[in-house]
């Protein structure tokens, strides 16, 4: 039962653990890096929280407007710096990339959700942050791509999420249409919400536990903890 009051028409929908599993990708090219690069033995759990921390910071920078292949270049490089160990960063980005890039795994309900909407009449848009040919060759692994009329990514069009730039590029997109009518769906109030709210749209934030804090300073329009519940705010 649809429990909107709003008629939205635009649907931005976030890729990374929002539709598509990233999580599994990750864990399979860290394990992949840490094997192929290690120079000297280090445990693989404080490693991983190292890389966390460095990764975390890199891509705030990047949501702030800073170029992403460069800083992602670095962020192997920096982590096993921290264990002494000096490696070439943009080989070893390159080894983790190969394994995001094959990446298939999808949320629990993801296909069932962007089938509905899509039946229901929605224009579904992909609106997410990261790697251009990573995120195109996980949208045709997935078929996901068969639900999407526009992809829109970051380092393809030069903004990030949460800048106004990204949102603006869509906006541009559809020039008949309000800012009422579009709707971001995500599950990162940092990127997603934030940005929703700055560009004056609505939002659906998938609350994954992770970011309580944040949430009286990115408040989004409805918050759920699954994605069959979207299909009862818009169906």
């Amino acid at each position: 039962m649809r429990t909107s009051q709003v008629t939205y028409k635009v649907i931005i929908v976030d890729l990374d653990d929002t539709v598509l599993d990233f999580k599994a990708g990750e864990v399979k090219g860290l394990a992949t890096v840490f094997k192929a690069f290690q120079t000297a033995a280090v445990d693989y759990e404080a490693w991983v929280t190292a890389y966390s921390k460095i990764n975390h910071r890199i891509w705030r920078e990047i949501e702030a407007g800073a170029a992403t292949q460069p800083l992602l270049n670095e962020r192997f490089s920096k982590t096993f710096a921290q264990f002494g160990q000096v490696i070439d960063g943009a080989k070893a980005e390159t080894a983790y990339r190969q394994v995001l890039d094959a990446n298939d795994a999808i949320v629990a309900g993801a296909d069932t959700l962007l089938s509905k909407l899509n039946q229901a009449g929605y224009e579904l848009v992909v609106g997410t942050n990261g790697k251009t040919a990573t995120q195109y060759s996980r949208l045709a692994l997935t078929g996901f791509d068969r639900y999407f009329k526009r992809v829109v990514i970051s380092q393809e069009i030069g903004h990030a999420k949460p800048s106004t730039g990204f949102f603006d590029h869509i906006f541009k997109l559809y020039p008949d249409n309000t800012k009422s009518e579009f709707l971001m769906i995500g599950d990162t109030l940092a990127s997603d919400i934030q940005g929703a709210n700055q560009a004056g749209i609505d939002s659906i934030w998938i609350d994954n536990d992770k970011q309580l804090g944040l949430v009286q300073a990115h408040q989004a329009t409805y918050r759920v903890q699954s994605l069959s519940e979207i299909l009862q705010i818009l169906t």
